[in-house]
């Protein structure tokens, strides 16, 4: 059991804060352009980079593959669930950053409904002619073709309905849900069995690209040679643990879910910051240029090879995460998860390649350089972490709960107070005193309030000859650093060229100069790679 599933035994159900999405592992420009809609619409920076990072992968599609070996082509395509509380902003921001793809998909509707009207007059002329012809036994017409409309997202749909938009589009779509969980509870719906086995089954192959063939009947009857399907939505935090069952751990099909955590890091206060002109243009240029992507020869997929240092770093990478799960006894919970996540890699690295050339006016085509794999190894520690945390919160059905902001608060004051006073027994009157420092006297929390916290947080209370207060352990000290957002630094690549040292991201963050791996190797197994390692929980 992790430390972190541990919790619930140690007198408290809360659920740790998710750290901050680590900065550095996108483009300079791109981060600060995001950081604007973060800031415009009051949410956690990994609201719009996680949108970003999703419409970007969708938009690609098919059009491009990254060849991890000869035998293993992948694309950019990826299941995306952020997880969060209704109310926090992040419906209004995701559509902000989507604003491209319902452009695009307006136009094309317009268009598509002025083929139709010209189809319907074709076709009432071919009517009369076909007749004519059949009287006078000529030569019959050819009937109008019906006009396809490439459709390159979707919202309220089914399975079967998204089959046939992707007989027209070998792009790939973007099945779009603000509510996450509507799509997850209408698969099978619409099934004459009532099952989502069937659903499911094809979610499971268009993740990989795979094909889709209908046979119900000659006229329903579909054959898709390679359906690319991308998945983005919101779902709240109570309602994720209801939408999956045992079976879907095992089929592979939640393990297919990058799910991410956020949570209000600070009180979303007014703003007259808005996500629009020059910010707005360069998030969106990005989009723009990925849907304008062709595909190669006979509409096959252009292929993007590694660079040799780049396979270097992929083996040492990829080597660390099996034998971490090999060696590591406590990561047995999250074995259904490490695969999928070593897969994830090189569609996120394709995303994070592609990001990189466009960024520097390079194209796509070429191969993906080191410092790339470098970045897509950080974003997949952060992203592994998110993982073991929401799986944590579906084993525990709904037995852990997110903190609460006076939960987030109180754990906070304790853990900075701890480090100054170094006493076994924080007075309840200290803390107050913390919370309370230069707030009005309207916004003062009382020391009922606190004491009624202690419990939530699985402290004990005690009393010494003067006042009640928190007692306090190094283990009750550990386990509330986690209940508040901690922020990763910016993170420094290694062997950077002298075109990228001015990208990095300018902030009052602390540089790492070395990438930590995602998996501590146990005692007795040597990492090959030369990683720092670090603790996992």
């Amino acid at each position: 059991m992790s430390k972190m599933a541990s919790m619930a035994f140690e007198g408290s159900n809360l659920l740790p804060s998710p750290t901050s999405f680590p900065l550095g592992v996108l483009p300079a420009s791109v981060e600060d352009s995001l950081s604007v809609a973060a800031s415009a619409f009051t949410v956690p920076f990994a609201v719009p980079a996680v949108t970003f990072l999703a419409v970007i992968g969708a938009a690609v599609g098919r059009t491009r593959g990254l060849e991890v070996k000869p035998s293993w082509i992948t694309h950019p395509n990826l299941y995306w669930g952020l997880v969060a509380r209704s109310g926090m902003g992040k419906s209004p921001c995701s559509n902000a950053i989507l604003k491209p793809i319902h452009e695009q998909e307006n136009a094309a509707f317009k268009e598509h409904k002025r083929e139709l009207e010209a189809y319907e007059l074709e076709l009432r002329e071919w009517q009369s002619s076909f007749a004519r012809a059949q009287r006078k036994n000529d030569t019959l017409p050819d009937k109008p073709i019906y006009p396809t409309w490439e459709q390159i997202y979707v919202e309220d749909s089914t399975t079967q309905a998204v089959g046939s938009i992707l007989s027209n589009n070998p792009r790939g779509i973007l099945w779009y849900r603000d509510e996450l969980s509507g799509l997850l509870a209408d698969l099978g719906r619409y099934d004459n069995k009532g099952s989502d086995g069937g659903d499911k089954a094809r979610l499971l192959s268009a993740y990989d690209c795979g094909a889709w063939k209908v046979s119900r009947s000659t006229k329903d009857a579909l054959h898709i040679p390679h359906a690319c399907v991308s998945i983005f939505g919101t779902v709240q935090p109570d309602l994720l643990p209801s939408l999956f069952k045992h079976k879907d751990t095992v089929s592979g099909f939640l393990p297919r879910f990058l799910f991410i955590r956020c949570e209000q890091e600070a009180p979303p206060l007014w703003t007259s910051e808005s996500f629009d002109g020059e910010p707005a243009e360069h998030i969106h240029g990005f989009i723009h240029q990925a849907l304008d992507l062709n595909f190669g020869p006979e509409n096959s997929p252009e292929i993007i090879k590694l660079s040799d240092a780049a396979k270097h770093k992929v083996k040492d990478w990829y080597d660390n995460q099996v034998l971490s799960h090999w060696y590591q006894p406590e990561l047995e919970q999250f074995e259904s998860l490490a695969p999928k996540l070593r897969g994830a890699f090189f569609k996120v690295c394709l995303i994070i390649h592609m990001l990189d050339c466009w960024s520097t006016d390079k194209s796509e085509m070429s191969p993906v350089h080191h410092e790339s794999i470098q970045r897509t190894i950080v974003l997949m520690e952060w992203l592994q972490e998110q993982q073991r945390q929401v799986w944590t919160l579906l084993s525990a059905g709904n037995k852990f709960q997110e903190a609460s902001a006076i939960e987030r608060r109180v754990a906070q004051a304790i853990v900075a107070l701890s480090k100054k006073l170094n006493q076994a027994l924080l007075p309840t009157s200290r803390i107050v005193e913390f919370l309370n420092h230069e707030l009005p006297e309207s916004f003062h929390i009382k020391p009922d309030a606190v004491g009624k916290t202690y419990k939530k947080l699985g402290i004990e209370t005690g009393r010494n000859s003067k006042e009640r207060g928190a007692k306090l352990t190094p283990e009750i000290i550990e386990t509330l650093s986690r209940y508040f957002p901690v922020e990763k630094g910016v993170i420094g690549v290694t062997d950077v060229t002298e075109d990228n040292k001015n990208s990095e991201f300018q902030g009052d963050k602390q540089v790492t100069s070395k990438v930590t791996p995602i998996f501590q190797v146990s005692s007795g197994v040597t990492s090959k790679n030369g990683y720092e390692n670090k603790d996992l929980q």
